[in-house]
């Protein structure tokens, strides 16, 4: 008979052939590299595995490592270093497949010893994506150890610079030939500060965004997003996502790394009779780039339809790039920030708006069929067992990567279409960039199922239980005040995520006090090294 604690998928994507723990563990404690968990590892084999670099050169950058602390690889055995090899080969297609845009090109080395740069006494291979424009001029590649010599077919320095100062915009013209995400996407995710200006904002444009954003906070980026209430489409319901991202960035990183504020066209000292710029920003320490155009927030204006933008380098246009940032400092000093009462007078007045005036052109094209892949469809055919068995809680172990997020909205969609009416539902974890991926699984899922509902948004300052979906940090949610608020509400369905966790105090004091039909726990590594039994 199942019980309770039954795991429905063990599911590896790339699983260790004899499951062998590491050798020689006493010196593996030393390496860096070895601290990452098995649920970071984006492929393994009998001799090592992948991840993502913590310091990536650029969007993607990952690391080949031997399990073994091996110094350099000329102390690696033969099989280890045939083994990094073929794992290199194997990372290079799963980046292929996960970045968008794919990768134009790839470096792929190594340094050995003090002299070459080698930094971390443990044997690894950088497996850095390369795409057009990333840098001026590329050729030369790995020779650029030594920059003066890198690039034996470039002209003069003198010259180089002159062809650098007149080098021509570059525009893009949309779907299919250039849009302006594949520009975007892998500058966002190593830049040190990001601006961003939209006429309006859609729900499908933060769908676009979400990862690389939140892969740039993590990494430390300050980002800073200027919408407009020009004819009330920017969607009100994308406003307060953007807030619930504002308070997940406190909640995690204890600083605002991420700022929203909306134009109040009333507030304009200009009194202008229209809104329509758009622009980002993108810098790091060294460089900077500006997209300037047609392109709103919303994934048409980003993906998939026809918009011409205008993108430049700082160094090809530097008084540009000032003004653009003077600009935009301008709007964004008579701008107001996000808040709860803004938000909802803003979506009183764009009902009002609409009501006398026109209904207008959807702009915001999320007609996306979502279906389930088909180890999620045989996880939910047992999802559906286990209910119908009478049992209340569920384990799913799944790798990272795998879709864990959407096998749980997937199920949330199934269990309403049983009730026959929209589930409520309850996300807990205690990472930002989880809580947001799951409030746009679920939120898209479900919309599309049984309507649009509400989301609420208990953690960093704001402490709202009453949503059809409810998105919660646990370290929140753990203290007494938010115990006391969880046990008068009631979920047909709840989701915890990382739920390894849940024999962590704070975990346990929420499970105690929480009212559900259905607990789904989701994790990618369900053993614990204590022994603790999930």
């Amino acid at each position: 008979m199942l019980d309770h604690r039954v795991i429905i998928g063990m599911l590896r994507q790339y699983a260790v052939d004899d499951n062998r723990v590491f050798q020689d563990f006493s010196a593996n404690m030393h390496s860096p590299f070895l601290q990452h968990p098995e649920s970071e590892w984006i492929a393994s084999n009998a001799e090592s595995f992948a991840v993502f670099d913590r310091f990536p050169v650029s969007a993607g950058h990952a690391l080949v490592v031997t399990r073994r602390i091996a110094s350099t690889w000329f102390e690696a055995t033969a099989e280890e270093q045939a083994a990094l090899m073929s794992l290199v080969n194997e990372v290079k297609l799963i980046l292929d497949r996960r970045l968008q845009p794919a990768p134009d090109g790839y470096n792929v080395g190594f340094n050995s010893g003090d002299a070459a740069g080698q930094t971390v006494p443990h044997v690894h291979i950088h497996v850095i994506p390369r795409y057009r424009g990333d840098v001026v001029d590329p050729r030369g590649g790995v020779r650029h150890v030594i920059p003066e010599k890198g690039n034996y077919l470039k002209q003069s320095p003198e010259s180089a610079r002159v062809v650098a100062a007149n080098a021509p915009l570059l525009l893009t013209t949309g779907f299919p030939k250039s849009p302006l995400w594949e520009h975007l996407s892998w500058r966002i995710a190593g830049a040190r500060y990001v601006d961003v200006l939209a006429s309006f904002v859609q729900l499908s444009g933060l769908d676009v965004i979400e990862e690389r954003l939140f892969e740039a906070i993590r990494n430390e980026a300050k980002v800073r997003i200027l919408v407009s209430d020009y004819l009330y489409i920017s969607d009100a319901h994308a406003l307060r996502r953007l807030m619930g991202w504002c308070d997940l960035s406190v909640e995690e990183f204890e600083e605002e790394r991420l700022r929203v504020k909306l134009i109040e066209m009333a507030q304009i000292p200009s009194a202008p009779a229209s809104f329509h710029p758009k622009a980002w920003q993108i810098a790091d320490d060294h460089s900077g780039f500006i997209a300037v155009g047609s392109s709103n927030l919303s994934r048409p204006a980003l993906q998939t339809g026809i918009e011409w933008n205008l993108l430049s380098e700082k160094h090809s246009a530097p008084d540009a790039h000032a003004e653009v940032a003077s600009e935009f400092e301008s709007l964004w000093n008579v701008a107001s920030a996000l808040t709860p009462e803004l938000v909802d007078e803003y979506s009183k007045l764009a009902a009002k708006f609409r009501a006398a005036n026109f209904e207008p052109e959807s702009v915001d094209l999320r007609e996306l069929t979502f279906h389930p892949r088909p180890w999620q469809v045989e996880a939910m055919a047992s999802l559906q067992k286990i209910r119908d068995a009478g049992y209340t809680r569920a384990l799913v172990a799944v790798a990272t990567g795998m879709g864990k997020t959407w096998l749980a909205a997937f199920d949330a969609r199934q269990l309403g279409q049983h009730l026959q009416r929209r589930p409520r539902v309850l996300v807990i974890a205690h990472r930002a960039h989880i809580l947001a991926q799951a409030e746009a699984a679920m939120s898209l899922v479900l919309d599309k199922e049984f309507g649009e509902g509400t989301t609420a948004w208990y953690l960093g300052n704001r402490s709202a239980l009453n949503g059809d979906l409810v998105i919660v940090s646990i370290q929140k949610l753990s203290r007494p005040e938010g115990l006391d608020k969880i046990a008068a509400e009631h979920f047909d369905y709840v989701v915890m995520d990382e739920v390894h966790h849940a024999h962590a105090p704070s975990y346990r004091r929420v499970l105690a006090r929480l009212s559900s039909d259905f607990v789904l726990g989701l994790t990618a590594t369900p053993e614990r090294t204590d022994g603790v039994d999930v």
